[in-house]
């Protein structure tokens, strides 16, 4: 198992996260899903090959996930200043606030 590296295919086959935060082992991901935006926070063990999450949450709305960045990078580092780094590359990415629009239509 820890020959292959671990990913998040089981959130969105074949789709990477809409953004990513890491530093060093830890990371924040957030997911476009069906009733909002999923994050998913934890770290990596074992050079990078097995992802370890400390916590995940789904929400409704885009400002609500990015407080649970914010949140999620406080917890896992305790630094303020890198929290507002994470918040900054997320405000960059610009990601939808109406996401669904851009999700590509569910299989009959």
């Amino acid at each position: 198992m820890l020959d292959e590296p671990e990913t998040t295919a089981a959130v969105h086959p074949g789709r990477a996260p809409g953004f990513v935060w890491k530093d060093f082992s830890r990371f924040v991901e957030l997911h476009a899903v069906k009733t909002g935006w999923l994050v998913l926070w934890g770290h990596y063990t074992h050079a990078g090959k097995q992802k370890i999450l400390a916590g995940n949450q789904t929400y409704a709305d885009l400002p609500s996930a990015r407080r649970r960045l914010i949140d999620a990078v406080l917890e896992l580092t305790g630094e303020q200043r890198l929290a507002a780094e994470a918040l900054a590359l997320l405000d960059r990415a610009r990601l939808p606030l109406g996401h669904q629009s851009r999700l590509p239509p569910e299989p009959l």
